[in-house]
């Protein structure tokens, strides 16, 4: 039946054309003559929705894809606010659930551990680059060249997110959490190279053209084997693939965008904020010769002497991390954080609608005594 119908006797006045099968003469009657028509609800029901122990009427609003479903739940509060004006008397409208609230407290955690990564790798940078001088002391300025780097490829890595349709969402930010560990490290290669040439004597410029020339290809070639070691995830063609895809997109952007500010950006930025400073009292020093490269130049010197006994050991702890990974549990997505049970309620086939509805109702009951 086409056309819009707003009571029952409206759709009992169509007229309909009969044609007789022995005499072949048309006729035209109503629709209410040959049936009976009245408003009520299906029966026997398709569906049928409970809340708190009574029957309601469940109305659902999905976001169109590429929406912004925090917009759209601004949106609809305000929607939901003049419906409730307009509603009959006895009628309420609730809200059972609030996807946009649990996707902004979702994401909202997700940024906050991003900011405290961030906050850490920084302080790291600024603690471990700034102890290079004698005597002991934290010189700010190499750290200051990587902390401003990590904003700049975050924001670059958001464009690249923006222009190729990846959302900002639990997978995306959890992708640059992991990423952004290995994403400083070129800069830091970068950064380390010319502050131990500026120690040694050469000035700015013939620093950073060595630390080009030196890290440059080896760090991309790094880089490529980082990325491409997340490539299965971006290529598999299943259900796990469709969720996953953005591990790939964000880590290998943020890899490839990282060696890109390193090479380029981090020497330019250097020429400038870095200090050249004399050796210490004023002589040439070995920059090496400290306790700390001693010590290890000892256990390194030990391992060379005892290959085999070093082999073996390694071969220990790979044997000893595959047994360790055998007892990791396996699942696809962590436990929800949400306050939500989700039940599946199985009868035998052939059963009906109304004995689904009376063993749900017993699981309703139960479930409404807990606290």
């Amino acid at each position: 039946v086409q056309g819009q119908f707003t009571t029952a006797q409206a759709l009992a006045e169509v007229p309909i054309r009969a044609i007789n099968p022995q005499t072949g003469v048309a006729s035209q009657m109503r629709l209410g003559d040959i049936a009976t028509i009245k408003r009520e609800y299906v029966d026997p029901p398709a569906t049928k929705v409970r809340h708190q122990g009574k029957e309601v009427l469940a109305l659902g609003v999905s976001m169109a894809k590429g929406g912004d479903i925090i917009a759209m739940g601004k949106a609809l509060n305000v929607a939901l606010k003049g419906i409730e004006r307009e509603l009959p008397a006895g009628i309420l409208l609730e809200q059972v659930q609030d996807q946009p609230k649990a996707v902004t407290t979702s994401v909202g955690e997700f940024v906050r551990v991003l900011i405290e990564a961030v906050v850490i790798v920084l302080a790291v940078s600024f603690i471990s680059l700034g102890l290079h001088t004698r005597p002991l002391r934290i010189d700010i300025w190499p750290g200051l060249v990587v902390g401003i780097t990590i904003p700049l490829v975050l924001a670059i890595t958001f464009t690249t997110m923006f222009y190729w349709g990846v959302g900002l969402h639990k997978i995306s930010l959890g992708s640059l959490i992991i990423a952004l560990g290995l994403l400083v490290d070129d800069a830091i290669i970068a950064v380390e190279m010319m502050v131990r040439k500026l120690e040694e004597g050469y000035d700015k410029m013939h620093a950073a053209t060595f630390a080009y020339d030196a890290t440059a290809m080896p760090m991309l070639t790094g880089t490529l084997i980082t990325a491409v070691g997340f490539l299965p995830i971006g290529l598999a063609k299943s259900t796990v693939g469709e969720y996953t895809f953005a591990i790939f997109a964000v880590t290998a952007a943020s890899l490839v965008i990282s060696w890109v500010v390193s090479v380029y950006f981090v020497p330019y930025l250097g020429a400038l904020l870095l200090k050249s400073k004399p050796a210490a009292d004023g002589e040439v020093h070995e920059l090496f010769d400290t306790p700390f490269y001693n010590r290890f130049r000892g256990v390194v010197r030990w391992c060379v002497e005892n290959r085999w006994k070093t082999i073996a050991i390694t071969l220990l702890v790979f044997a000893l991390g595959i047994l360790g990974m055998g007892r990791v549990q396996q699942q696809f997505f962590p436990d929800s954080s949400r306050p939500e049970v989700l039940v599946d309620l199985w009868l035998p086939e052939g059963s009906t609608i109304q004995e689904t509805e009376a063993l749900a109702k017993r699981f309703e009951a139960r479930m409404l005594k807990e606290p």
